[in-house]
């Protein structure tokens, strides 16, 4: 019996070892290799390393393959190749963070060094992706790039750096706006689970009207009017002009094809529509565009009664452009020359310094 049972049990652990070859082949030749690099062997852990290089494209695990070739290139002099080994390696997973301290002062100063020039442009991509996911809607995703920039560019040797200190700001303010979006969808979505009707049981569901054999009519639905017939409506969002600022703060207004208005309506025109100059020195933020716009409410006398950034812009600049919507005015709209409040939905894009 014992024999049986000393059987089964090495089955079953044959079993799980062919279950994860791959993973447990790669375990055993990145430890073989470590090995090497530890007796000098430096070509023969390459030579492993470079095998693992197909297996793990990306991950933790790259990281530390790519660390360790990086080492290998450093003792055999190769500095060229072990730069890009270290950029490989922070591609892989910017979050592996090598232990530099059983290394050489001299080792550790080249992976500090490395990191120091590549860790920026990791955090500024991944800005530009959780802008891009913001704009799709994806408050979640963007705030997970977000934090990830906070947490990249909070690593010693980069934290407190005079040409990092725009790019943390706009990722701090970017996380702080989608975690309020996100507690706001949140917000909304129990609101609206609390004010949703019960779900009819099937006892109180009306018989079909062919059962009765007579015919039953669809309900009648009043249809709303025309929103540009009603006082305080909106022009169509093809009539609203848009507005471009280029740094050092220059304004142009991008063309735009107006839809034709609904008869009797006359969209607001703007006397004073001036946005704050865009000055953002010659930093991190300096290299990046961003786009969004602000809606403003202007009643029947032309004055802006309130306004909402839609989309956020960049937060600091938000603010500025909020502040400077209250001194904006308009010749009201109209609604059969009648005086009437409206929405006017203003465009703004900030591009990139080019010079």
């Amino acid at each position: 019996m014992k024999h049986v049972r000393r059987c089964g049990f090495c089955a079953a652990l044959l079993a799980a070892v062919l279950a994860v070859p791959g993973v447990v082949r790669a375990q055993d030749e990145l430890g073989g290799a470590k090995t090497l690099y530890v007796n000098a062997s430096y070509e023969e852990a390459l030579t492993v390393l470079d095998k693992q290089v197909a297996i793990a494209a990306t991950g933790a695990q790259a990281a530390e393959v790519q660390h360790y070739r990086a080492l290998c290139f450093i003792a055999l002099g190769r500095t060229t190749e072990a730069d890009q080994a270290i950029a490989l390696s922070v591609s892989a997973d910017p979050f592996a963070v090598p232990d530099t301290s059983e290394l050489s002062p001299r080792v550790a100063s080249v992976f500090n060094a490395a990191r120091a020039r590549l860790i920026p442009e990791v955090a500024r991509a991944s800005l530009n992706e959780g802008r891009q996911l913001m704009q799709k809607g994806d408050a979640a995703g963007a705030n997970r790039r977000f934090e990830a920039v906070t947490k990249l560019l909070s690593e010693p040797g980069l934290a407190g750096r005079a040409d990092l200190s725009d790019l943390t700001m706009a990722a701090t303010a970017f996380s702080e706006l989608t975690r309020a979006q996100i507690a706001q969808a949140a917000a909304a979505a129990a609101a609206a689970a609390a004010a949703a009707p019960p779900t009819p049981q099937p006892a109180e569901v009306a018989a079909p009207a062919a059962a009765s054999g007579g015919n039953t009519a669809a309900p009648a639905v009043n249809a709303p009017a025309p929103a540009a017939s009603r006082p305080g409506a909106q022009p169509p969002p093809a009539a609203r002009p848009s507005t471009t600022l280029r740094p050092p703060a220059t304004l142009s207004t991008r063309p735009a094809t107006p839809a034709p208005a609904p008869p009797g309506f006359v969209p607001a025109v703007p006397i004073v529509q001036s946005l704050p100059p865009w000055s953002p020195g010659t930093g991190a933020v300096a290299q990046l565009g961003f786009s969004g716009g602000v809606r403003v409410i202007i009643d029947a006398n032309g004055k802006v009664t309130g306004a909402v950034m839609e989309p956020s812009v960049y937060p600091p600049y938000d603010r500025l452009v909020l502040a400077a919507a209250k001194e904006w005015t308009y010749r009201p709209a109209t609604q059969n020359g009648q005086p009437v409040a409206s929405e006017r939905l203003v465009e703004i894009v900030l591009k990139p310094r080019t010079n």
